[in-house]
């Protein structure tokens, strides 16, 4: 969609060129002159308001799976390299013109590398775990590295996927922003997005800012289970989070800080002055089916005390009843109102000034 301040700015040096051309009109061929600066203005301007849009929308969110096999490959290829060198005389011209000198000249040879390399597979991608490369066919003969011994066919595999985010470019136009004085208040409590994956494929989705949990190894391992499946199946990703607040405006205060989370994500937050007591939940996903949102948080109130087998069951099966994601081209329409930031916009009308004096001063000095 064309953005219209970016039409609007076009004006710019279309006016400037037609200035120029109107200052300069005694001169041959100034037109063309004239004609250039202002193609290359709009194309100025276009570049930048389509690169502030790249980079306002460039998001990344999580895809979840499993491994699915694992392989050990044996290779070889062949490397080129310069071998029999020798100095070599020559020479050009005759008389008092004749010059010589020496080059050094090569035949190219060539050697065999074996390479192994130990990957593993899964429904997001594969995964390079190890590997090595030698002029010896010695190599075959390593052994496999801990790390791909211990992958099991089955195991959860994260990855992250970059993708257009029109969203986290006008976030006002989905989320309404909260107040400076609620994030201030919930500034100790306001942790990172996970979003980080460690360890080739592994991910965790467990928060519990305020808290310090002995058993969220657990949670995070019941998490990356459940999106085994539910993964490819409902292209989702999961968050729990459990924050020390019993104020439910937690919520506005994290959804911001998250930038309202990504499109397959289900965010289960649930607010705990003092564990294990649930004083609220709620649940932050952009799903289609809003009953989706409803049942999860009713159904957790109902267990009032967290208990993370009962909690992840009712998160799975809420999951697999009523989760629909939505997908990005629903908001394809937002790509209009995608404006470059101030600074860039001040740049830019700036060069576009330079360029107009800069056109007019050629003009004058080469015409």
């Amino acid at each position: 969609m064309i953005n219209v301040a970016m039409l609007w700015f076009f004006l710019l040096p279309i006016a400037l060129g037609a200035g120029v051309w109107f200052m300069t009109r005694d001169r041959q061929g100034s037109w063309v002159f004239a004609l250039g600066y202002s193609v290359a203005g709009i194309l100025v301007i276009t570049g930048a308001f389509y690169g502030a849009r790249g980079a306002a929308t460039a998001d990344t969110e999580i895809w979840n799976g499993m491994i699915t096999a694992k392989s050990r490959d044996h290779g070889t290829y062949e490397e080129s390299y310069k071998c029999r060198c020798h100095n070599v005389t020559k020479s050009s011209g005759s008389g008092k013109d004749r010059r010589t000198w020496t080059e050094e000249e090569c035949d190219t040879c060539y050697r065999t590398h074996y390479t192994v390399k130990w990957d593993c597979q899964s429904t997001v991608g594969s995964f390079r775990i190890d590997s090595a490369d030698s002029t010896s066919r010695s190599v075959y003969n390593l052994p496999n590295p801990p790390r791909w011994i211990s992958i099991q066919v089955g195991d959860p595999a994260a990855a992250s996927h970059h993708y257009t985010n029109y969203i986290q470019a006008v976030p006002d136009s989905l989320f309404s922003p909260s107040s400076p004085a609620l994030k201030a208040k919930f500034a100790g409590l306001l942790a990172p997005y996970p979003i980080e994956v460690f360890d080739f494929y592994r991910i965790n989705r467990f928060v519990t800012p305020g808290f310090s949990v002995p058993d969220a190894p657990q949670w995070n391992l019941d998490i990356s289970n459940m999106l085994r499946t539910l993964g490819p199946q409902k292209q989702v990703n999961a968050i729990v989070v459990i924050a020390k607040t019993e104020d439910p405006n937690y919520e506005y205060a994290l959804r911001d800080a998250w930038d309202g989370a990504n499109k397959n994500d289900v965010v289960l937050l649930i607010g705990s002055k003092m564990w294990p007591k649930i004083d609220f939940v709620r649940v932050i996903s952009w799903t289609k089916n809003e009953t989706f949102k409803v049942e999860l948080r009713d159904s957790i109130l109902e267990l009032e005390n967290i208990e993370r087998t009962k909690v992840m069951s009712i998160l799975q099966a809420q999951i697999t009843k009523n989760f629909e994601r939505r997908h990005m081209r629903e908001f394809k329409y937002l790509e209009g109102q995608i404006d470059p930031p101030d600074w860039l916009l001040i740049t830019v009308f700036f060069l576009i000034l330079a360029g107009a004096g800069g056109t007019w001063f050629a003009i004058r000095r080469n015409l």
